[in-house]
């Protein structure tokens, strides 16, 4: 359940820290890198989504669109300026003591400021690039099923077409270059034999991972219709300013989409299942509430989706997927040979080993109650499963490091010994 410690691991400190290339970290991913259910989902909205005509930059499989979102989401962790900091994280780590690092070891551990950083990034951007990924492949059927239904009321012309975010970037306000706009758009193309083809903008997507406010969504669904006016680039072709025109129909109508996933949470409720390899931690599943996603009309011209999926099981997928990256770190970093006392174990296996390690090591080197808490959370998280690591709670509402002996007493009494419990 917890890792096994060895410095002499840091033998291997003094290698070139790797980048590992996004497309073959990926080449043997598939929908189980997530729970069962929810892989069905993506697997079925991608099908659902290709199927009904939507356009996505590559591939034309749902395998492959999974594949490619996982690895936009490794390319923007790697080319993140904490990027190589997170693989230092992972062969230095902290020093793993508590009081001043020694002269000797500066240089040979992250300071702790290196590690606070570290830990941010991991529970902040790397999480979230990995949310956002599952968020948008699960949004894609209920978007294309909302253009097919004002289609069908002539809401909408029959050649607007659902643009996947990543094919579609806006012009920068000023200089050259292209920026992310919406993570979708309906786009409608006019072909003229005499002229440039033109190109509207009926529709804007907006995709959270968590709960937002409608004011805030209103407002970043309005600047991605005010930066569009600026010219657009889709599928690698440009559209000046003046071949864009934003709005269809005699009211030059947008249509507006935003799309947040469901409130409800995981179980936090367990047992032991006895296996030949001896008791085996099984946590409670939970259903979505619900079979299908709600498509709600707010206004004349704004719709508000919400997944059947919730929060904290995307969240869950998320801390999955880091976890798995971080395991396909170690068999980049570790391929060579791994850590001595660590022989039993693969380079993937090194890797996860090596993260938990640098977590604990982590923990006892915070200097704020903030980081403290994010520490705790992926150690946990990655120790025993996102819905009983990310809320195991003291009587305070502070994450505790949670332990066996721990779990024990809840299944038990339904709290420890000191009232901390699954919250």
């Amino acid at each position: 359940m917890h890792y096994k410690s060895s410095r002499k691991c840091r033998i291997l400190a003094s290698q070139t820290t790797p980048t590992a290339a996004s497309g073959s970290l990926v080449d043997s991913a598939g929908f189980d890198l997530v729970d069962s259910d929810l892989g069905t989902d993506i697997e079925s909205s991608l099908q659902f989504t290709l199927t009904g005509g939507a356009v996505f930059s590559n591939g034309t499989t749902p395998l492959s669109i999974f594949r490619q979102a996982l690895s936009a989401s490794i390319r923007d962790i790697e080319s993140h300026p904490r990027g190589r900091l997170f693989q230092e994280f992972l062969l230095k780590g902290p020093y793993e003591d508590v009081g001043e690092i020694p002269k000797e070891l500066v240089g040979q551990r992250l300071s702790d400021a290196e590690c606070a950083s570290a830990i941010t990034f991991i529970y902040s951007h790397m999480v979230n690039c990995f949310k956002g990924a599952v968020t948008e492949l699960l949004a894609s059927k209920a978007c294309l099923q909302l253009l097919k239904l004002l289609q069908q009321k002539r809401e909408l012309p029959a050649n607007a077409r659902l643009h996947m975010g990543d094919i579609v970037g806006v012009q920068r306000a000023k200089g050259k270059g292209i920026l992310k706009g919406a993570d979708m758009y309906v786009l409608i193309e006019e072909h003229s034999p005499e002229a440039a083809s033109n190109i509207v903008v009926a529709g804007v997507t907006e995709v959270k991972s968590y709960i937002q406010s409608k004011s805030r969504l209103r407002k970043q669904l309005d600047q991605h219709v005010q930066r569009a006016k600026r010219g657009l680039r889709v599928n690698g072709f440009d559209y000046p300013a003046e071949k864009v025109t934003v709005g269809c129909g005699k009211g030059r109508r947008v249509v507006r989409v935003s799309v947040l996933p469901s409130d409800w949470k995981l179980r936090r409720s367990f047992r032991y299942e006895e296996t030949e390899g001896g008791n085996c931690l099984h946590v409670d599943r939970r259903e979505p509430l619900r079979m299908n996603d709600e498509i709600v009309q707010i206004t004349d011209n704004e719709w508000r989706i919400t997944l059947k999926w919730s929060k904290e099981a995307i969240a869950e997928a998320s801390y999955e997927m880091t976890f798995w990256y971080m395991k396909k770190i170690g068999e980049v970093i570790y391929a060579e040979s791994v850590p001595s006392g660590w022989e039993e174990m693969t380079p993937a296996e090194a890797g996860r080993n090596a993260a938990k390690m640098m977590l604990y090591y982590a923990i006892r080197r915070c200097r704020t109650i903030r980081e403290e808490q994010r520490a705790i959370a992926l150690y946990n998280s990655y120790g025993y499963g996102y819905a009983l690591g990310m809320n195991f709670k003291n009587k305070k509402g502070r994450r505790e490091m949670l332990w066996p002996k721990d779990l024990d007493q809840i299944l038990v009494a339904g709290k420890t010994e000191n009232g901390s419990m699954l919250r």
